[in-house]
């Protein structure tokens, strides 16, 4: 388990208000560069290109070509939403002039778009119009990931909704006001469309991954006051989810993760406060590695192996969602065990998922020797960009928070504050984020008028010293007003400085759920053994089907170095060099070099170490990680192509298409099953496939499996057994259309696992 990263226990609420992000400036540091470089991607983004697919929708000549990659296969314009809450967001954090002016080009463009169709919609969703009439008549067919046939219709259209509201409340005033309109009109526009389905029709719409939709009603709720646009998100209140929370139960694994979080985004609002924290407590504490990720290829698994075993590690995504929900859970509860997760997320997956040239990552890997790619602005139009653009304007946003006149000072990010109804001003100056042993830090207050304040400074979970204040170097008598603060309570006359010292040790993390894998960190800062840079295919991504994935040859697992010793040992061994790196002695002689995961970009590395107990047990723990390496290795070797079944993006990229379709999970697999047929496109760029291989649960059923309009095979399971099985058939080389289809008068698929296309075996 990963015991730092869990909220406190649990403690009376006290609601405090975080400062927004026009009260906080970064100044310095790791968060002030990651801002600044995420704004310079946002800004390089061509308002016309974003806007295109909106145009079309309302029938308006185009005036530029819509960006490709998912911006033109079905989810049209939800970049255009996440750029235009990051437009009003940065102009907000940082009062960049060309930030507003991108918002009000955004605003201004949806504005028209919207006046065209006359209905209070706007939207890039590929033939909207007529797929919301179908969803509205109850008539569009609900899949996990498309509606109607449109891949997640409002997963997309919610981050239109989303950009909208975060202008209106972030925006220059003239911008705000033009935003607030539109966000009411689609407000308005979704609750008639809404109230034509009953309640049975509107569960089976839910079906389909819909993002915040909870989120973006209740913001519009608090935004106008409308209690219709309240009762609409306490709709969007997914039961399927929220029930079992309410009755204490954790029935998360197998599902898609960053479905689940969105959905809890709004859950705060509409009263469902312990069923959302009930929901960040199970990720946290059972699903979340050492640098705050969690998921495997998108989703929940059960099967805590496969973290180190799959190329495709923790989503972006689903760390900026879950920081989001730690915000508005903070502010209802002043929980400080929630900083202690957003401080955990934000130094090492937030600042480790953004390169420092330029680029954002999908996948952050926890399998050892593999590597990360990064998105080329122009090419890739993945969610973990659009949420990206958004997390990094709002990097200021947990730093500060106030209580009943109090100031509480959360994150020692050099920052100032400007706190107006007070008078009051701050300014932060520290080395945070920083591995050393011991981070200073300085806070100088300044008033408008004598002022009576007091100042909590919060202990995060990893100080191992309490924290001891001074004012202009006289020691502050030991203060603990709020449990997790040292505090000073006086009287300010303006330029007193407080100071205090935060001294960071080291830590080793068991993966959750495997105690035979171990983490390392110093402090807050997950660390990491950095590898070769060979065969890093991919590393600045294209806009190539499944481009946000590390496709490089994977690194045996039996070739990572094996830690000796329990945890208390691990860490005592773990030692700082001069050079900014760690030193551990491994046990067995020999020593490793760690570094901060958030400051190693273009390489390999290695976040979780196979750990034994003793010297003895080494060579047998590397023998059962070369069996697990002879198996997987030889199929990864072989593959051109591959589809993970009942997966997301796998299937979206591989053109999936189907009819009477359903999908499920057993064990951590994920399968797709039809009574009529489901296909995907493989491709094969250098003719090399010969095999085609069908992997699938040994449940009863029967499948042709069709490959370019020609049964090549037949798949048949007349008596079940457990595990998987899998069929190889000879197909010619080249690209290929693959259907399954269901046997006679309805007799279903069995469920497919996966469809790889295979070289010849050697």
């Amino acid at each position: 388990m990963s015991s730092a990263a869990a909220p406190s226990a649990p403690r009376p609420s006290r609601a405090v208000t975080p400062f927004g992000p026009a009260d906080v400036r970064l100044t310095d540091g790791p968060f002030a560069a990651a801002q600044r470089t995420a704004r310079t991607y946002l800004l390089g983004l061509d308002t016309d290109r974003l806007l295109a697919p909106f145009r079309r929708e309302a029938g308006l000549p185009s005036r530029a070509e819509p960006y490709g990659s998912w911006e033109s296969i079905g989810l049209d314009g939800h970049i255009g939403g996440h750029a235009l809450s990051a437009a009003a967001l940065q102009w907000a954090a940082t009062a960049d002039e060309r930030a507003a002016a991108m918002a009000r080009r955004l605003v201004d463009g949806l504005v028209e778009c919207q006046d065209a169709l006359g209905t209070g919609y706007v939207g890039g969703v590929p033939r909207g119009v007529a797929l919301w009439e179908s969803v509205a008549s109850g008539g569009a067919e609900a899949g996990t990931f498309d509606l109607g046939g449109a891949w997640v219709p409002w997963y997309n259209v919610h981050k239109t909704y989303a950009g909208l509201v975060d202008a209106a409340r972030y925006a220059p005033a003239d911008v705000a006001a033009r935003a607030r309109g539109a966000a009411v009109r689609l407000g308005d526009w979704g609750v008639a469309l809404c109230e034509r389905l009953d309640d049975a029709a509107f569960a089976r719409m839910l079906r389909t991954e819909f993002g915040g939709m909870c989120e973006a009603y209740g913001d519009l709720a608090e935004l106008t006051g409308d209690p219709r646009y309240a009762t609409l998100a306490r709709r969007f209140a997914d039961e399927t989810l929220l029930a079992p929370l309410r009755d204490g139960r954790d029935a998360l694994d197998g599902l898609h993760a960053n479905t689940q979080v969105a959905k809890v985004v709004g859950w705060p609002a509409i009263g469902e406060t312990d069923a959302a924290a009930a929901f960040v407590d199970a990720v946290l504490t059972r699903r979340t590695l050492v640098f705050g990720g969690n998921s495997v290829s998108e989703h929940f698994t059960p099967d805590a192996a496969a973290h180190v075993t799959h190329r495709e590690g923790p989503e972006s995504c689903n760390t900026a969602n879950m920081l989001e929900v730690e915000r508005r859970l903070y502010a209802l509860t002043g929980d400080v065990g929630l900083l202690d997760a957003a401080e955990r997320q934000l130094v090492n997956h937030v600042l480790s998922a953004q390169h420092p040239d330029g680029g954002f990552v999908y996948f952050t890997p926890a399998r050892p020797g593999h590597y990360r790619v990064y998105s080329t602005r122009d090419a890739c139009m993945w969610c973990c960009v659009g949420t990206a653009l958004e997390t990094y304007a709002r990097l200021g946003e947990l730093a500060y928070a106030h209580t009943g006149g109090d100031l509480l000072v959360n994150l020692p990010v050099p920052s100032t504050l400007h706190w107006a109804q007070r008078g009051v001003r701050a300014r932060l100056a520290s080395t945070y984020p920083t591995a050393a042993p011991v981070t200073d830090v300085a806070l100088t207050v300044d008033v408008d008028a004598p002022t009576e304040l007091a100042v909590h400074v919060r202990r995060p979970a990893w100080a191992l010293e309490r924290v001891e204040l001074a004012v202009d170097g006289v020691p502050v008598p030991p203060v603990v007003e709020r449990e997790g603060y040292a505090t000073v309570r006086r009287a300010w006359r303006g330029g007193e400085t407080v100071t205090w010292r935060l001294v960071a040790g080291p830590a080793a993390e068991r993966l959750p759920g495997d105690d035979g894998w171990v983490a390392l960190r110093w402090g807050p800062v997950a660390l990491a053994a950095r590898g070769d840079a060979d065969d890093l295919v991919g590393l600045r991504a294209d806009d190539a089907r499944m481009g946000h994935v590390a496709h490089g040859p994977l690194r045996p697992l039996a070739a990572t170095p094996v830690l000796v010793g329990a945890d208390a040992d691990l860490a005592a061994a773990l030692r700082p060099a001069d050079d900014g790196t760690f030193v551990l002695d491994r046990g067995d002689g020999e020593t490793l070099v760690l570094e901060p995961l958030h400051t190693l970009h273009d390489a390999r590395y290695t976040l979780y170490f196979p750990a034994v107990p003793d010297a003895h047990a080494v060579a047998g723990r590397r023998a059962a990680l070369a069996a697990v390496d002879d198996e997987q290795l030889g199929l990864a070797a072989r593959t051109v192509d591959a589809v993970a079944c009942g997966e997301q993006q796998p299937e979206t990229d591989h053109r999936y298409t189907g009819a009477d379709t359903w999908t499920g999970a057993a064990d951590g697999r994920h399968w797709r099953a039809t009574r009529d047929r489901f296909s995907y496109r493989l491709a094969d760029p250098q003719a090399r496939g010969a095999v085609l291989r069908v992997t699938y649960l040994a449940d009863r059923g029967h499948a042709r499996v069709v490959v370019d309009g020609t049964e090549v095979g037949v798949v048949e399971v007349t008596q079940p057994a457990p595990g998987l099985r899998v069929l190889d058939l000879p197909v010619p080389p080249g690209h290929h259309e693959v259907s399954l289809v269901a046997g006679p008068t309805g007799v279903p698929t069995p469920p497919v696992v996966a469809v790889h296309l295979l070289t010849d075996p050697a």
